[in-house]
């Protein structure tokens, strides 16, 4: 509450029916990422599932390979975590380059309940190289309440097209849905004329509009909650049945008002209505009043619940036969009875500011959803101003609860917003408060409105947009909270293992210009959340004048994890890398003055990384000769890691690629070109650089792979000609800790090189 104020399908071209049983099979460890190439997007027709039943994948392909894919296949894989759920299925696919194709297919989601999946969908061509890749989450469960993922709507106007909005929505599996102001009256939300109303601030509400949104969001996997207040009413309300003995009045000694409480919302509207009424949650006569009226909404409308609202805490206030009291105090008992007034109707209440969240937590509300502000304390006494703080409260809640996952309406740049609207959102700041609120086992609220995101509590203002990097990142993020549900609000607790960086500064607090890392844990997994703040100056969630920081990227880094139980397997997943999937890592274990630990390089870090342990074994090899030294060695994220020197043409792109992507070199003209990465933190020893290569136009006077292992002498081998790509390998010597790879070449003209899957190896020590 204010305290201040698709994509449309063309045609079916091709239908698979996919049938994914519930076999765990050894998990896939090969990466691949989206290139946008081929895939284009891959959704599904709803944002949740009932366990067993029928999930419709929508996989749209447009080539823009440059070239014909002919004899190639397109294959589906579903995961659980790291593990593979049924077989891999295999379509052939024919499409010719510049020709679209949406392919559908269905898959028999498993009968477990409250799980979340990763769908992967890779494209090969007739070599079974792959030549670009997608993944999507799934979220089976029986009912949105353990994993809430809230939207909005607000705009029902006649000619809105409800069916496009709620599919923007669904493709970002929001799941439950807030009816911002689409009530006739806070005190009486069902309107005597049932065609169309008009709301306190005058909108015009169409009710087929609301109707309409309803049954959309019905039929792709949503619930629909109603929002009203909990105890506010209009002018006028005598009218209507409440009595004025119901009302509350600021206390004598309350320094916030005086007479009775009340609310301005607006200096003058169409309606004559700019204040809001407050009432006595706790007094008999007005409960029954508004749950009565409620219950009028749930009999007229299809809403599967009511979403109460309150405008905060705002000091002790008195009853009209002088009881003193404080609003926030009288939440359990309204929410319980509330709850038990509207039968199997779904309850949510949000204690703005957070303003007595520990009475909501109790209560017998079905989620719980806190509407934060910077200014607010919490029962600490500490600020809602930092990343620290929403972690804080979230895990708070949870353990108050019983379980439940907060969901946090954080509104981005709000100031920035009212005074530049029109502008962009801060891609990170949005992404910092979102890894914040996720990594600790919250939920946001920030999307609906034709799949726009919130800047501002009154949701019909639309300050703010997302850039199409942001809208790009976000649906990688929900995406990956869908797919990884299992792990961040399911029974996780926090740990106080002891976490270490050595090359780098850290913090368990969320500090600026360090790596925020925590430790937490459930019945099978140990699991560490990092978020990165290095180069980020403030650790406030807010970024109010629009400004945040990017964080300051890092690759090939060491952690030190002291851990609990045995770890025989380390998995690496990230919303920000590999289309979300999980990685296995190689690490060492150790012990020291400090205890048992592991000795893990993480590949890279961008926003917010997540590694989870279990004594499972992975299969994967733990000697350090395993580790994946070279950052971005297959290039499946562009030119990330590597740098370019020279005259000629150069990129990255999947044509021709040994698998997936490859790096490529060409020049018409004569030339000199070369493309290095220094790779740094290697203990001393001898290691092995491998190649795929292949150079087969022109015929250059120089082509090798150059490896200096600082403190030992260089190295070369020599690329030759030729039609296919051909492996090529050397030994190098390291004693300080550093070894740069370097692939060269000068040619007079018209020649090229290509290059994939660059991989270091520790042979001797």
């Amino acid at each position: 509450m204010r305290k201040n104020r698709i994509k449309v399908p063309r045609m079916i071209l091709l239908i698979g029916v996919i049938l994914f049983s519930q076999i765990a099979l050894h998990p896939n460890v090969s990466e691949a990422a989206s290139t946008g190439k081929l895939l284009y997007d891959v959704t599904t027709d709803k944002a949740m599932y009932d366990p067993g039943s029928k999930v419709e994948l929508r996989i749209d392909l447009k080539n823009k390979l440059g070239r014909n894919i002919v004899g190639g296949s397109v294959e589906i894989t579903a995961k659980y975590l790291q593990e593979q759920v049924g077989e891999t299925i295999t379509k052939a696919l024919d499409l010719n380059n510049n020709t679209d194709l949406m392919m559908m297919a269905n898959w028999t989601a498993p009968e477990s309940d409250f799980k979340g999946y990763l769908i992967e969908v890779h494209v090969k061509d007739a070599a079974g190289a792959i030549v670009d890749s997608d993944t999507v989450g799934v979220d089976v469960s029986s009912t949105w309440t353990k994993f809430p993922r809230y939207g909005y709507v607000w705009d029902f106007n006649p000619n809105t097209n409800t069916t496009e909005r709620i599919d923007k929505l669904k493709n970002y599996h929001i799941n439950v849905l807030q009816y911002y102001d689409w009530k006739y009256r806070h005190h009486k939300p069902v309107s005597p004329n049932m065609v169309q109303w008009d709301d306190w601030s005058g909108r015009v509400i169409y009710g087929d509009t609301v109707r309409s949104y309803i049954s959309q969001a019905k039929a792709m996997g949503m619930s629909n909650m109603a929002y009203n207040m909990i105890y506010a009413a209009t002018s006028g309300y005598d009218l209507d049945g409440v009595e004025r003995d119901w009302a509350l009045y600021y206390a004598d000694d309350n320094p916030n008002g005086k007479g009775n409480f009340s609310f301005k919302m607006s200096d003058s509207t169409s309606t004559g209505i700019t204040d809001l009424y407050f009432f006595n949650p706790r007094n008999p006569g007005w409960q029954n009043y508004i749950f009565g009226e409620m219950n009028k909404v749930f009999q007229t409308f299809d809403f599967d619940g009511w979403h109460g609202d309150t405008v905060g805490e705002w000091g002790k206030m008195k009853t009209a036969d002088n009881q003193t009291l404080y609003v926030k105090d009288t939440y359990t008992e309204f929410l319980n009875n509330a709850k038990q007034a509207i039968g199997d109707k779904k309850l949510v209440f949000n204690p703005v500011g957070a303003q007595g969240i520990e009475n909501v937590n109790k209560s017998s509300v079905d989620a719980l959803y806190a509407e934060i502000w910077p200014w607010d304390r919490d029962s600490d006494g500490m600020l809602y101003d930092t990343y620290y703080s929403l972690k804080k409260e979230i895990e708070q809640s949870r353990r108050e609860s019983g379980g439940k996952s907060l969901v946090v309406p954080a509104y981005m740049s709000y100031d920035y917003g009212e005074q530049n609207p029109g502008s962009p959102f801060n891609t990170a700041a949005v992404m910092l408060t979102g890894a914040s609120v996720y990594a600790a086992g919250g939920a946001r609220m920030e999307l609906g409105d034709n799949g726009n995101m919130l800047s501002n509590e009154y949701f019909p203002d639309q300050n703010l947009y997302m850039t199409e990097e942001l809208q790009h990142r976000i649906s990688k993020l929900y995406d990956f909270i869908v797919a990884y549900e299992n792990l961040l609000r399911d029974g996780q607790t926090e740990t106080t293992n002891r976490i270490e960086f050595p090359a780098y500064a850290s913090s368990a607090y969320g500090d600026a210009n360090k790596i925020w890392a925590y430790g937490k844990k459930d019945s099978q997994y140990e699991i560490v959340q990092m978020i990165n703040l290095l180069g980020v100056s403030k650790k406030d969630w807010r970024a109010n004048d629009g400004q945040k920081e990017t964080p300051q990227q890092i690759s090939n880094f060491e952690m030190k994890y002291y851990y609990s139980n045995e770890v025989n397997s380390v998995w690496l997943a990230s919303p920000d890398a590999n289309d979300g999937r999980s990685k296995p890592l190689a690490f060492t274990k150790g012990k020291d003055r400090n205890g048992k630990y592991l000795k893990i390089t993480v590949p890279s870090l961008e926003y917010w990384n997540m590694i989870y342990m279990s004594v499972e074994d992975s299969g994967c090899e733990t000697d350090a000769s395993m580790k994946e030294y070279v950052v971005n060695g297959n290039f499946e994220n562009g030119q990330q890691g590597w740098t370019y020197t020279g005259t000629a043409d150069h990129g990255v792109d999947s044509n021709d690629a040994y698998e997936g992507s490859k790096y490529w070199i060409y020049g018409s003209e004569p030339y000199t070109a070369s493309v290095f990465q220094t790779v740094s933190g290697l203990n001393p020893g001898t290691y092995t650089v491998s190649a795929k290569v292949k150079q087969n136009t022109g015929n250059p006077s120089s082509s090798r792979m150059q490896l200096t292992g600082y403190g030992g002498k260089p190295v070369y081998v020599s690329i030759p000609h030729g039609e296919e790509y051909t492996t090529i390998s050397k030994t190098v010597k390291v004693t300080n800790g550093s070894l740069k790879i370097t692939f060269s070449q000068t040619a007079s003209g018209d020649t090229n090189l290509q290059i994939d899957s660059v991989v270091v190896e520790l042979k001797d020590k």
